[in-house]
């Protein structure tokens, strides 16, 4: 049965973004006019695939019925604020609440557009940050041995008036948020990460593209996070450290060899081990050497690396979905959000749910074929309500909680979205 107004509190007792759907290539600078507030989409020529099968039609709104994937009532026009919300799937879209129009943000040619750096074949989205004054994006395709390509970091501004024409800042596979949230590292990442250089160049970047750093050379490491403490990056072995950009010096992240890494932020990471059953711990390593915390899962709950969990601005939070399953953990029946309080150990189910799980078309670089339904959880910039949007390969929904009553939802739409993001603050 779908949640009513009441949820569960649960006592305490698995991105971040890896990846990768064709050939495409991004033009930046369409009109500010035509950058109305309403649904933005950036089409990428997404097959959906990384063994690419021909593309298929797009859904027809007579032959198929737009499923309700999250319960609740109508989010009316006061019913949540003003919000700006940036999906990422085949294609790129803002979702502006509450007008919800439609209009063109750029466009991608399937000839490639620029032939010193064109983008490789399945080009798609693959990050949505938020940093302040707007969000950045990821966009990159396929190279060598299947390897992330070198791809196209953009800066979309977000001000009073929506959002202002995207330019590219810099040109990476991976890419991490600053501490502050005014800047990214992005890094050009080599084997076994990346079709980049041996070297695996790093380096700060603003939002007008300059180089805020010196080159950081992180070699055959892949970047996962920037946190106070310095960046978090993986060695082949699945090893984590923490390395001092200025210095080069690393150390050791105190987090298991091969963990499954859940959700950072600029001091902690939460994370499980890469053996872990049905409702195992999940614990939260903070970085600055704070306390850390262990949740207990809700019994028959596994964390799918596919959806997008969040820390709220504070730190004191994380939101995150959890599929049930069956006794033997195999097969997953629906989705459920949570919000854990690391302060208290506590998971309070968020209304909504539950969410049906459905086999999902494969999706380069985000997830294979037979994959379950994607959710995705962001909090407002405030961190006062948390914003849910769940796809089922062939239609959206997304659902706002202000911490107390029903979830308020919108009409499911046609399209993919695995990836979220709201705009961080004006600045």
């Amino acid at each position: 049965m779908p949640d009513e107004a009441s949820w569960d509190v649960i006592s305490a007792g698995r991105d971040p973004d890896h990846r990768r759907p064709g050939l495409g290539r991004l033009l930046a600078g369409v009109a500010v006019a035509a950058l109305v507030a309403g649904v933005v989409a950036l089409n990428v020529d997404s097959h959906l695939a990384r063994t690419v099968p021909p593309p298929r039609p797009s859904p027809s709104p007579v032959a198929l019925t737009a499923p309700q994937m999250l319960h609740g009532t109508p989010l009316r026009p006061n019913g949540a604020p003003a919000t700006q919300l940036f999906l990422g799937g085949d294609n790129l879209r803002l979702l502006n609440v509450p007008e919800l129009t439609l209009t063109s943000l750029a466009k991608v040619l399937p000839d490639g557009g620029d032939t010193q750096d064109p983008l490789g074949p399945g080009a798609a989205v693959q990050q949505i940050i938020p940093v302040n004054g707007g969000v950045v994006a990821l966009i990159d395709g396929q190279g060598a041995a299947d390897l992330p390509d070198i791809g196209d970091v953009l800066f979309i501004p977000v001000g009073t008036r929506g959002a202002g024409p995207p330019r590219i800042i810099a040109r990476a596979n991976y890419m991490a948020v600053a501490p502050g949230n005014r800047a990214v590292w992005v890094e050009q990442a080599g084997p076994p990460w990346g079709d980049g250089p041996s070297d695996s160049p790093a380096w700060l970047a603003g939002d007008n593209g300059q180089r805020l750093s010196g080159i950081v050379h992180l070699n055959d490491q892949e970047l996962i996070a920037d946190t106070v403490p310095g960046l978090l990056l993986q060695s082949p072995d699945r090893g984590l450290a923490v390395m001092n950009p200025g210095s080069g010096r690393t150390k050791s992240a105190g987090i298991p060899q091969d963990s499954v890494i859940v959700a950072t932020n600029s001091g902690k990471v939460a994370w499980q081990d890469p053996a872990c059953p049905p409702d195992c711990t999940l614990h939260v390593t903070n970085l600055q050497g704070g306390p850390s915390a262990k949740l207990t899962l809700p019994p028959d709950t596994v964390i799918n690396t596919n959806d997008t969990a969040d820390f709220d601005p504070a730190g004191q939070r994380l939101a995150l979905a959890l599929d049930s399953v069956d006794r033997q953990g195999t097969a997953a029946s629906d989705t459920y959000v949570y919000i854990a309080d690391l302060r208290t150990g506590k998971l309070t189910r968020v209304p909504g749910g539950p969410i049906p799980v459905v086999t999902l078309p494969a999706v380069p670089g985000a997830f294979p074929y037979g994959s379950s339904t994607v959710t995705c959880v962001r909090w407002s910039a405030a961190g006062s309500g948390l914003w849910i949007v769940a796809t089922d390969g062939l239609y959206f929904q997304a659902g706002y909680w202000t911490g107390h009553g029903p979830l308020r939802i919108l009409q499911p739409q046609a399209g993919l979205a695995y990836k979220l993001a709201l705009p961080g603050p004006a600045t």
